[in-house]
C-alpha cells in the first residue's frame, strides 16, 4: 500500500526539534513579560473578510496565497496567513479599548499557499508582539528593543543580524509616491516580470520588493519615497531616528523596505540574518495606524511585529538555546509622564530589567498621572516609577507602594538597589 505523505509544504515537528520550537517560544514569553506583554490565542480560522479588508483584495496574499475556502454553511473561511489581523478583530470583538494600551503577544501556525523552500513553508509558525493604543514613536522603540532583548537571549548576538528601518509615510504621502512611481516604470515595461506588471497596476510600491536583479537594477534609478514625505511623515521617522540613536540601536535606512501587507505606514523595520540567502529575514514590522477602524472598530493606533521560527531556527549559529528561567513575576509599572521624556524613560528601565532578571518593568506613555495610575492597578502592579520633568531634572523618581498608598523619591543611581529589596 502506497504510503502517505505529508501535504507539500508542510513537516511533522520531532522531539528535538519540537524542543527547540518551544525552547524558543518559552524565551519569548519570559522577554515580552518582562516588557509587560500578555499572551493571547485567536482561531486559525477567521471569516475572509478579516484579511480582505486588513490586507487589500490587491496584495500578493489575498490575491495568491491564502487558503480560503466555504465551510458547510457557505461561510467563507480563511486559514490565518498571518497574526496582526486577528488579533485587531479580537481586539474590536473583545472591547479591548476599555484599557489602553493593550501589549498583547500570539504565538502559533500560519498558512500561505507558497512554493515551499527553505525558511518559507505552506505551514509556518510565528511569535509576534502588537501594541495597540500608543500613537507616538515609543511603541515603535519598545518593539525593537523587545526584539534585539529576544534574540539575543536565544543566541542570536546583535553583530548577526541587521535592522533595516524605512518610513512609508501617511497616506498622502504614498498615494503621491505611487504615481511618481507608476510613471516612471512605463518606460520599463518590457524589462519587468509579470509579477511586477501586475504590482504596477495594482500597488507600485510592492515592485520595490523584488529579488529579480534586472529589476533591481532598474529600481536604482526610481524617484525614492523619501521625496514625496509630507512634513509631518518626515518628523515623525526624525524622531524615530533620534531614539533610536539614544537608545543605542543601530539601524541602516533601506528605502526598498516596504513590506508585504497593505495595512503598514511610517515606521516598518526587518531585523535581517547576515547568515541566510534570499529569504533572510527573521522578523520584521511596522506602525498601522487606520487598521483598525477599516476592521469596523475604534480608531486607535498601532504597531507590532512578527517572527518566524523556522527561519529563526535557520539563523541559530547553534541549535543549543540557554533554557528559560522560571521566575516569579514582580511586576513595576512606570509611568512616563511628557512625552519628550519618553526615550530617557526607556533607558531608565532597560537598565531596571538588565539589574534585576526576575521582574517585570512594563512602561505606560501618558500626560496625566490618575491615567497612568489606573493603568498600573489594572495590570495588577505591586508599584508605580512615576518619572517626569522634574524627577527627572532633579535625577529622582517618585516611587509609589500601591497598597500601601505611600510614595517616597528614590535617585535613579540607586534604584535598582532599592527595587531589588522589594
Amino acid at each position: 500500500m502506497k504510503k502517505i505523505q505529508n501535504v507539500r509544504g508542510t513537516r511533522d515537528l520531532l522531539e528535538e526539534e519540537f524542543s527547540l520550537y518551544q525552547e524558543i517560544i518559552n524565551n519569548f514569553r519570559e522577554i515580552s513579560s518582562k516588557f509587560g506583554f500578555k499572551e493571547i490565542e485567536t482561531p486559525i480560522l477567521e471569516s475572509s473578510e478579516v484579511f480582505r479588508k486588513s490586507l487589500g483584495l490587491a496584495s500578493d496574499i489575498i490575491k495568491k496565497e491564502t487558503y480560503t475556502f466555504d465551510d458547510r454553511s457557505n461561510n467563507q473561511i480563511t486559514l490565518r496567513p498571518e497574526g496582526t489581523a486577528s488579533i485587531v478583530r479580537c481586539f474590536i470583538n473583545s472591547k479591548l479599548n476599555q484599557m489602553l494600551p493593550q501589549k498583547l503577544t500570539y504565538v502559533g501556525p500560519m498558512f500561505r499557499y507558497d512554493r515551499p523552500q527553505q525558511g518559507r513553508l505552506r505551514q509556518f509558525h510565528q511569535l509576534g508582539a502588537e501594541i495597540i493604543g500608543v500613537g507616538d514613536i515609543s511603541a515603535d522603540l519598545e518593539l525593537i528593543q523587545m526584539s534585539i532583548e529576544f534574540l539575543e537571549k536565544i543566541n542570536l548576538k546583535r553583530n548577526d543580524f541587521d535592522i533595516q528601518v524605512n518610513t512609508l509615510g501617511d497616506l498622502e504621502s504614498r498615494k503621491k509616491y505611487s504615481v511618481k512611481l507608476k510613471d516612471f516604470f512605463q518606460d520599463y515595461k518590457k524589462d519587468l516580470t509579470q509579477e511586477s506588471l501586475d504590482r504596477l497596476e495594482r500597488n507600485p510600491l510592492r515592485i520595490l520588493d523584488t529579488k529579480n536583479q534586472t529589476e533591481l537594477k532598474i529600481i536604482e534609478k526610481a524617484p525614492k519615497l523619501s521625496q514625496a514625505l509630507n512634513d509631518e511623515s518626515l518628523e515623525i521617522f526624525g524622531e524615530f531616528k533620534n531614539g533610536c540613536k539614544k537608545l543605542g540601536i543601530n539601524i541602516i535606512i533601506n528605502e526598498k523596505l516596504v513590506r508585504g501587507l497593505d495595512y503598514y505606514n511610517h515606521i516598518c523595520f526587518e531585523f535581517v540574518s547576515k547568515k541566510l540567502g534570499s529569504q533572510n529575514s527573521i522578523l520584521a514590522g511596522g506602525r498601522y495606524d487606520g487598521l483598525i477602524r477599516n476592521l469596523g472598530g475604534p480608531d486607535y493606533s498601532g504597531c507590532g511585529f512578527a517572527a518566524g521560527i523556522e527561519r529563526i531556527i535557520l539563523a541559530l549559529p547553534s541549535l543549543k538555546i540557554k533554557p528559560t528561567e522560571k521566575f516569579k513575576e514582580k511586576i513595576f509599572t512606570v509611568i512616563s509622564l511628557g512625552k519628550k521624556n519618553d526615550v530617557e524613560v526607556m533607558k531608565i528601565a532597560k537598565k531596571i530589567r538588565k539589574d534585576l532578571k526576575k521582574t517585570v518593568i512594563d512602561i505606560i506613555c501618558k500626560n496625566n498621572l490618575s491615567q497612568g495610575l489606573k493603568y498600573a492597578n489594572e495590570k495588577n502592579a505591586t508599584h508605580a516609577i512615576i518619572i517626569g520633568d522634574d524627577e527627572l531634572s532633579k535625577k529622582i523618581v517618585n516611587l509609589k507602594d500601591l497598597n500601601k498608598k505611600v510614595q517616597k523619591e528614590i535617585s535613579i543611581s540607586n534604584l535598582s538597589k532599592e527595587l531589588s529589596k522589594i
